[in-house]
């Protein structure tokens, strides 16, 4: 018998157990072990791995919105090209300007933006 109820029924040694002891102080004296340790590096791996993906898809976004200001621009400085940007996706999240410039370079390597010649910070674009 352990507990049944709130009365006094299992006694050990000249011990009486209430409703307040725990059965573990007076059952086992074994040593507990946390099973959930190997979990954590698997959360780890898998943290890793969902920020790595919603990089790459913020990427993907800001290509697409410089892509969509340039069309209507045609022809843009980087800096209102840089501020355009953060304003249509300050709502989802906030751009960083280094990964905004690597997107610009990726769109010129793709050749849908292009530089004017004689102006390092002018931006054309291609259809």
């Amino acid at each position: 018998k352990l507990f049944h109820g709130y009365k006094k029924l299992y006694t050990q040694q000249d011990r009486t157990l209430t409703e307040t002891d725990s059965l573990l102080s007076c059952c086992s004296k074994k040593l507990k072990v946390n099973i959930n340790v190997p979990l954590k590096a698997e959360q780890r791996q898998e943290q890793d791995q969902t920020h790595k993906t919603v990089e790459e898809d913020r990427k993907l976004l800001i290509q697409a919105a410089i892509v969509r200001i340039m069309k209507m621009r045609k022809m843009s400085k980087h800096q209102p090209l840089l501020a355009e940007v953060i304003a249509q996706l300050s709502h989802r999240f906030k751009p960083r300007v280094p990964v905004i410039k690597k997107c610009i370079d990726i769109l010129i390597e793709k050749e849908y933006l292009e530089r004017v010649d004689g102006q390092k910070d002018t931006y054309s674009y291609l259809a």
